[in-house]
């Protein structure tokens, strides 16, 4: 018995017509459970497993955060000024800080405060910089501790409008929220008049982004639901042809979310467009299944000849879902697994529920408007009349496309990830101005005394003043440079600072703060002549977030690049198989590349030619979808020269009945996409997108380059 193209996938549906009223309940229960598990959703608030894989430096970077006890994390406050800050607000900031440090889970807070002048013998540990009273010639006690050349930061900025705060917090004692939480209201009661501060750091951006993943989650779906329900029946003109396209796809699209739940997925900025993905392509599987039943009259006849398609196109999607597995990064892994799995729930969900409704809703004698139908029809008559010239135009753009594709740079910018309104954005920017920036490299060594000071002096000579921090430095501020300090010398400061500076294994680490290395081109080379100069200087490891920002999300890209090529290849072998025709192949490749090719080349236009990681997402993810049109188009082709159709007979056929399908269902995407447009995280704007612009370009080159290739006189006999 032959399984069709759908491998017999679409046999549920018949099944579902056998069985109503137990397939229905079996769909209750199902839909109840969905429901229950919605409460239990969770989000990813580990800003690291965005980039981190299997690769040894994040395997490096796993090691240090396991070897720190207890686990701090550091949060900064950034407190500005309209002018120069004065003796009283210094006065006020002193007793902010000191109360911070009563703060639950808080361990230390690093503060212009906490300078001390050198050792000496009235005071081994050194006498506080600012006395019990600060006065007006405060500036002159930094002016004087900057005189020592230490490279210790001052943690104020040099025109005394800003001043930094580094709070450390003990992550087992309480949570970064509740924390954050208690350090917002000691400001809030505490904070000088004409003083304005602001938090960041790490663990805070992580959870800014998952505060706004929750809204945004809520806003997509809810959104894109109404917009493709109201969608749809503007382009159908059907309330009840309406339906039996939005329902079914509704059900299929809320299971994803059900399906993170059992398979103990968080979501994340990736998996947040997952749900509103799976919507549009319910709706697109409902269209076609809807229009042929319009057309003929028979449930059982639209789930036998369009079901296969569907199921082929879901087979599609899923292989390219998969292809993303294969990057070592758990974010991406739990994406591709969730995007697999779901695609292939939803088919079950749309193809069971539209064949259980289309029992019960009855459609009416209004036709179909044939608009989509006449724009179909003319693209298909200019491809399948100048076959020649339009394979030889298309071959042409690809080949430039593909060089403009190729031509795009690995770029993944962190600030993207968190929502346009932001103000945690303008603060990192300004802490990078004033201070270095907020994140840390971590460069590590095992050398002697000599060879540390020589990194320490390197990495200094290409980095803003007071951004490097070592042993070497409180060497300095010791008085003897040349002198490691000894374990005596090293208990006046904070112990959880000396663990951090020097480990059990006399591991030397030095910390370097700067921006995020992918904010600007500026910000880009600054971290790569830094990091070059640590390794030509001898470091021995060199983690923190920036480096793994760095290095990984290149590596992650390059991974991903090939599991665009894998998804490329195995969805085109796929529908070959599905179709029984090897020699189909070649026709299938140029349509289905094309569009890839295309957007990725626009990227210079709108994107300043950066391909992240979210861009390559989107081509891989739209390429499964990209070629539904292309399977439809075949299926009725092929069903037409089953029915003694001339293959030019045959593509006119197709361009009717699918072509005019294939229209309104790009129309309804493009709908249902457009709401990710208005999404506050550049991420899911830039894969909204990138799908609508590809399967726009998929469609018009399936309508124009299909027709000619099944035409053509050199690939006629591939149609037979």
């Amino acid at each position: 018995m032959s399984w069709g193209i759908g491998f017999g996938a679409e046999r549920l549906g018949l099944v579902a017509l056998i069985f109503p009223r137990i397939i229905a309940l079996c769909l209750l229960a199902a839909l109840a459970l969905i429901g229950t598990s919605f409460s239990r959703l969770s989000f990813d608030d580990d800003i690291h497993r965005v980039f981190l894989s299997d690769s040894q430096l994040s395997q490096a970077q796993r090691a240090y955060e396991a070897e720190q006890s207890p686990p701090l994390s550091t949060a900064m406050v950034y407190v500005t000024s309209q002018g120069a800050l004065n003796a009283e607000q210094l006065t006020a900031l002193r007793d902010l800080s000191l109360d911070l440090e009563f703060v639950e889970g808080v361990t230390a807070v690093a503060s212009p405060f906490v300078l001390r002048r050198p050792p000496s013998v009235e005071a081994p540990s050194g006498m506080p910089l600012f006395g019990t009273q600060i006065d007006a010639t405060f500036a002159d006690d930094l002016t004087t501790f900057e005189a020592l050349d230490t490279g210790l930061p001052t943690f104020v900025n040099h025109t005394l409008t800003a001043m930094l705060l580094s709070v450390s917090i003990d992550t087992d004692q309480t949570t970064i929220a509740t924390a954050m939480t208690d350090i917002q209201a000691e400001l809030d009661r505490a904070l000088p008049a004409g003083l304005s501060a602001s938090l960041t750091g790490e663990d805070i951006i992580s959870n800014e982004i998952v505060s706004g993943l929750k809204d945004d989650l809520i806003a997509l779906n809810v959104w894109g639901a109404l917009v493709i329900a109201l969608a749809a029946f503007a382009l159908l003109r059907d309330l009840r042809l309406a339906l039996l396209a939005v329902v079914p796809a509704l059900l299929g699209a809320s299971s994803v979310l059900a399906l993170s739940v059992w398979l103990g997925y968080p979501i994340t900025v990736l998996s947040n467009v997952i749900p509103i993905l799976l919507l549009v392509l319910g709706v697109a599987d409902g269209v076609h299944l809807t229009a042929h039943l319009k057309e003929n009259g028979s449930l059982r006849g639209a789930i036998e000849d369009v079901g296969p398609a569907c199921a082929l196109t879901a087979l599609t999607t899923a292989v390219a879902f998969a292809s993303i597995m294969f990057t070592g990064n758990a974010q991406l892994f739990e994406f591709a697994i969730l995007g697999a799995i779901g695609t292939t729930l939803s088919f079950v969900f749309v193809i069971v529920t539209f064949a259980l409704l289309g029992r019960i809703i009855p459609l009416s004698d209004e036709p179909i408007p044939q608009t989509s139908a006449v724009f179909a029809n003319k693209l298909t008559a200019i491809g399948a009349s100048l076959p020649s010239a339009t394979v030889a135009t298309c071959i042409l753009t690809l080949v430039a496309a593909t060089w403009g594709f190729s031509e795009t740079k690995a770029w993944f910018p962190l600030y993207q990830n968190l929502p346009d309104s932001s103000a945690t954005l303008r603060t990192n920017d300004a802490i990078a101005d004033d201070f270095g920036g907020v994140f840390q490299m971590i460069v590590e060594t095992t050398g002697d005394w000599v060879q540390r000071q020589n990194l320490v002096a390197q990495l200094e000579a290409v980095s803003p003043s007071k951004t490097v921090l070592s042993e070497v430095n409180f060497a300095r501020w010791l008085g003897h440079p040349n002198e490691q300090p000894t374990a005596e010398e090293l208990e006046t400061l904070p112990n959880a600072l000396v663990d951090q500076l020097r480990s059990e294994n006399d591991t030397a680490s030095i910390f370097v703060s700067m921006p995020e290395p992918m904010r600007s081109d500026e910000s880009l080379a600054h971290f790569d002549l830094i990091y070059d100069t640590a390794v030509t200087a001898g470091a021995d490891t060199i983690i923190g977030l920036p480096t793994i920002m760095r290095q990984e999300a290149v590596s992650l890209i390059e991974q991903l690049s090939y599991g665009l090529i894998v998804a490329s290849l195995g969805a085109t072998v796929l529908v070959a198989i599905a179709f029984r025709s090897a020699r189909l192949i070649p026709v299938l490749i140029i349509p289905n590349t094309l569009p890839l090719m295309i957007t990725g080349a626009s990227l210079h236009f709108w994107a300043q030619g950066q391909l992240s990681p979210t861009a390559v997402l989107a081509l891989t993810i739209a390429f499964g979808i990209a070629i539904d049109d292309t399977v439809h188009f075949l299926n009725r082709f092929y069903n037409a020269k089953a029915n003694g159709e001339t293959s030019a007979k045959a593509v006119t056929t197709a361009a009717k009945s699918a072509g005019q399908v294939m229209v309104l269902t790009t129309l309804l995407l493009t709908v249902g996409l457009s709401v990710t447009l208005f999404s506050d995280f550049t991420p899911i704007r830039l894969f909204g997108g990138m799908m609508i612009a590809t399967l726009w370009a998929a469609l018009l080159i399936d309508l124009l380059l299909l027709p000619a290739l099944l035409t053509w006189k050199r690939t006629a006999d591939v149609s037979v």
